[in-house]
């Protein structure tokens, strides 16, 4: 259809220019002077009416040739293709390689037992002797006072001994199994970890934390048993809280997981070496 109105608007401007050229040359003969021109002129025009019939042009108007335009040309929306997106920046495979510790008793804790260690402690172990020491781990569970409380220290004292815990190296509590080997041990978790008898009774805390160190006395899975029992004893005489070594809630899920890694790491331990 828009094709069609084309081709009519350009027959219709021809047709127009046709007769104002036509138009304007008879106005020109008409004015010219002599009688012979015009009776020249004429006689044809008489003999081609009579021999063949005039050929009647169709009217051409303004209006219709307005009408005629041809429709706009239909806007081709073109969706701009975006702009490629910067490729993502790849992470590291791995995050941060952090290692476990025992905040903020560390300090308290054997030099065999733990990277760190009392000045003490460092300085009892002989060197020679730390470098030999076997694979360790450390599990270590938390009991707090609840929000806005401490332990008093006489209480605090009065449960440890109820659960026998004796005072002992590094200036810290432990519970000793039949060859006098340590199976939970007991800091504070007021820098630097340690106890001091003779002020224990005086003063208040946030916090103990109870750990034990494999290979123990006793297999993993039991050693763990013992130390999750203590630390639950130790919260109900005190009215604490159970967190593991991070803070966080000491849930049941929590719990199996830690009992997990005490037995995986005696299955490890029993493994024969690669060669």
């Amino acid at each position: 259809m828009t094709e069609l109105r084309w081709i009519l608007l350009a027959a219709g401007l021809a047709l127009l220019a046709g007769i104002y050229a036509w138009g304007a040359r008879a106005r020109r003969r008409s004015a010219a002077p002599g009688a012979d021109r015009v009776t020249r002129v004429e006689q044809p025009r008489a003999h081609v009416a009579a021999a063949e019939p005039r050929r009647v042009e169709p009217e051409v108007r303004l209006d219709d040739v307005a009408d005629a335009a041809p429709e706009p040309l239909p806007v081709l929306e073109v969706e701009a293709t975006p702009a490629a997106a910067p490729a993502p920046r790849r992470e590291p495979r791995f995050g941060p390689l952090t290692l476990p510790s025992v905040p903020p008793v560390a300090a308290a804790t054997p030099a065999a037992v733990a990277p760190e260690a009392p000045a003490a402690a460092r300085e009892a172990t002989p060197p020679t002797e730390q470098r030999k020491a076997p694979a360790q781990k450390i599990i270590a569970v938390r009991v707090v006072a609840s929000a806005g409380t401490q332990f008093e220290g006489a209480a605090l004292h009065e449960a440890i001994v109820a659960e026998r815990f004796a005072f002992g190296r590094y200036e810290i509590f432990h519970r000793v199994g039949a060859g006098g080997r340590p199976i939970v041990s007991l800091a504070s978790l007021r820098e630097p970890g340690t106890f001091d008898p003779d002020t224990l009774t005086e003063g208040s805390y946030r916090g103990i934390l109870l750990f034990t160190v494999l290979p123990g006395p006793l297999p993993g899975e039991a050693a763990f048993d013992e130390l999750l029992d203590a630390a639950r004893a130790l919260a109900a005489r005190l009215g604490g809280q159970l967190q593991d070594d991070r803070g966080a809630s000491l849930s049941v899920q929590r719990v199996s997981h830690l009992r997990e890694e005490a037995v995986e790491f005696e299955r490890a331990r029993s493994r024969p070496p690669a060669r």
